[in-house]
């Protein structure tokens, strides 16, 4: 099995330039024409044959040249989050255009469920037609869709986790440096990772304990199923299937249905692994109450190199901030509120929307506390929110 040293820096194929050093790929060695493990880049046709092989490399700074490990870091770098001061809407209207935008995601996925369970088979139509739009929001106001599908509950315990996972996922690929055509692959596989669970009785879907071994060997079949229903659909291509087939694969090969391991899992899958697990362990589910998003976050870390792709654990934690959007916190003077707002500058200092004084009383008025030198958050609250 092979896993990625924490020290290693993903970089999309298309950024690579000659003096890095390629310590790791995307994938197995054995699946490339590559002789040997590791090699400074340093003609263009090997980024050619990287190009048409992988999607993604693992760098490593310390053996690239100087002006290499420059652009590693720029490509590294956050991408710019855009200034709401410069934005033509209000706040209202742009939370308020978003959450449009999330009623009809949601009825195109519960379009899609209906017909998945009515007939067997996958109608892509009704999510194809407003997933670039879908897309479009998620890039423009990120802060805002995380904002949303964090604080407000959802009707369909399956239609929000798709679409929480899908918005997730945007976030974390536009951090890597992803391309349109790459976002969108990862947006339709997240918002069909589930597709499978319509075969499953909601009975067991829906029941408010923790499932036996036989619901629960009942409830790993939809992996099989969502692949079986992406692989019957001609408008979704072979990586999407694969991220579908893939996604509760992990590092160490405990995960299922295949038991594979390290860069084995494709990477879409990988990243998918990501976000689906912090996206369910800040959701309530019937036998375990919603983490903060802070705590999901530990939760992944605790894991890295283990069951997550250590590297790509950091680099969603840099995606979503140390303080996710939505996560509620006490500062250090008693007051209380919610991170509304990433800190481009300082991921543990988040601007946060004010919602109880140090005496515990409630604030009516709206106010936000920008991140800075006086914002200091002493611990991340659980969430009162759930889905419905």
């Amino acid at each position: 099995m092979t896993q990625v040293a924490d020290h290693l820096v993903p970089v999309p194929c298309e950024q690579l330039e000659p003096g890095m050093y390629v310590a790791e790929l995307d994938r197995s060695w054995l699946h490339t024409p590559f002789e040997s493990r590791g090699f400074l880049i340093s003609q263009q046709d090997q980024i050619s044959v990287l190009r048409r092989f992988c999607e993604y490399v693992y760098i490593d700074p310390g053996r690239s040249d100087v002006i290499a490990r420059l652009d590693i870091q720029a490509a590294n770098a956050s991408p710019p989050v855009p200034d709401p001061e410069n934005l033509p809407d209000e706040d209202l209207l742009r939370l308020n255009g978003c959450r449009k935008l999330l009623k009809d995601t949601n009825a195109q996925i519960a379009a899609t469920v209906r017909a998945a369970r009515r007939a067997g088979r996958l109608d892509i139509l009704p999510i194809d037609a407003g997933l670039d739009q879908f897309i479009d929001h998620i890039l423009i106001w990120p802060d805002a869709m995380q904002w949303l599908i964090s604080t407000e509950p959802s009707p369909g315990y399956l239609n929000r986790r798709s679409v929480g996972t899908a918005i997730y996922a945007v976030v974390f690929g536009r951090n890597l440096g992803m391309g349109r055509a790459a976002l969108r692959d990862l947006a339709l596989g997240a918002l069909l990772l589930d597709i499978g669970k319509t075969c499953v009785p909601i009975t067991i879907l829906s029941k408010p304990k923790r499932l036996n071994s036989a619901e629960r060997s009942f409830v790993r079949r939809h992996v099989d199923k969502s692949r079986a229903l992406a692989r019957l659909s001609n408008a979704v291509d072979d990586r999407v299937i694969d991220m579908v087939g893939t996604h509760h694969e992990r590092l160490d090969g405990t995960g299922y249905p295949g038991h594979i391991a390290g860069t084995e899992i494709p990477f879409y899958a990988r990243i998918a692994g990501i976000v689906d697990t912090f996206d369910a362990l800040t959701q309530d589910r019937g036998y375990a109450r919603a983490r903060s998003g802070h705590a999901a976050l530990r939760y992944l870390n605790t894991w890295r190199n283990i069951k997550f792709d250590a590297a790509l654990v950091d680099e969603f934690i840099r995606a979503v901030g140390s303080y996710p959007i939505g996560t509620q916190v006490e500062l250090m003077d008693g007051s209380s509120g919610r991170v509304c707002r990433r800190n481009p500058d300082d991921a543990n200092r988040p601007n946060i929307l004010l919602t109880c004084d140090p005496s515990g009383r409630a604030i009516e008025a709206i106010k936000i506390i920008e991140g800075g030198p006086n914002t200091q958050i002493l611990r991340a609250l659980p969430t009162p929110y759930a889905s419905l």
